[in-house]
């Protein structure tokens, strides 16, 4: 049988046992939040504009993302629904492309787009890809 003085240490410790787990889960949170907003945002992205569709849904932002000496440029496109700005982050990427690269938008149809490279055929060649997709939300999209 277990006298007062018994109970109260087993509450010491649950307490201190909570505390302590409460600490490393605060702890790790601050961390990882401070973490990702320092190294995550130390990316410059650069706007060059958004393109909207003729009907108006859509847009095509286009932009480039500089992650310093070590990463180099590249640059990319997006679909983003009317209404949501010009922000990168609130896009559907559907090219992604090593380098910078002038890129002209041209909307055929409110389901089609054409994407053009100012230095031809050097954005799109295969070692500069990284990702281009020729459908995406009910867009058809072809490149020259």
């Amino acid at each position: 049988m277990m006298n007062g003085s018994g109970k109260n240490g087993l509450r010491v410790i649950a307490l201190c046992l909570l505390v302590s787990v409460s600490a490393v889960l605060a702890g790790s949170f601050f961390y990882f939040y401070v973490y990702a907003n320092l190294f995550f945002d130390m990316c410059e992205v650069e706007t060059f504009g958004a393109n909207p569709s003729p009907d108006g849904r859509l847009s095509v932002v286009v932009y480039s993302i500089d992650c310093g000496a070590t990463a180099g440029f590249d640059t990319r496109a997006g679909l983003i629904p009317a209404g949501e700005g010009t922000d990168p982050q609130n896009s559907k990427q559907f090219l992604h492309v090593r380098g910078r690269h002038g890129l002209q938008v041209r909307w055929i149809d409110a389901a089609t787009v054409e994407i053009a490279a100012f230095d031809g055929t050097k954005a799109f060649d295969g070692q500069n890809i990284v990702q281009r997709e020729n459908f995406m939300q009910g867009v058809a999209i072809s490149y020259r």
